[in-house]
């Protein structure tokens, strides 16, 4: 298994950042390399399916949301990536000052390339987190 781990620390309070960022759903709304994003809910068992810009599409699932602790697990259910068992978690962690660390982490077995897919996740995972830094302010 593979694992990544990803993290930005982010010039705002964790309620008002998981307001903003963490929906299911909301990942179409901050990640760049997104183009759409659709999402049945937030409901543990839901799907959302993500097209990239490049036109990929991913089927994901909702496994564990926690609000109030800022949280969720999903797996992917169909991908063009050539990975398998794919299990990743979303959390604003509190920094207690007024600022956040946003951590994404992304477990997985990759079934062709290691290194080639390794860094095309950590890529994807890395862009989005660079991106709310940079909207959100470090």
């Amino acid at each position: 298994m593979t694992t990544i781990v990803e993290t930005t620390r982010i010039a705002e309070r964790p309620d008002a950042l998981w307001h903003e960022i963490g929906r299911f759903g909301a990942v179409g709304e901050w990640h760049p390399l997104l183009d759409k994003v659709e999402s049945e809910g937030e409901r543990e068992g839901c799907r959302r399916t993500a097209e990239a810009k490049d036109g990929s599409r991913q089927t994901e699932r909702l496994f564990e949301t926690d609000a109030e602790q800022h949280f969720y697990r999903y797996g992917i259910e169909s991908t063009t990536m050539p990975v398998r068992d794919y299990v990743a978690e979303f959390k604003v962690q509190d920094n207690h000052d007024g600022t956040s660390t946003v951590v994404w982490l992304a477990e997985f077995q990759p079934e062709a390339d290691e290194p080639k897919a390794t860094e095309a996740i950590r890529d994807f995972l890395r862009t989005g987190l660079n991106n709310l830094a940079a909207v959100h302010g470090k």
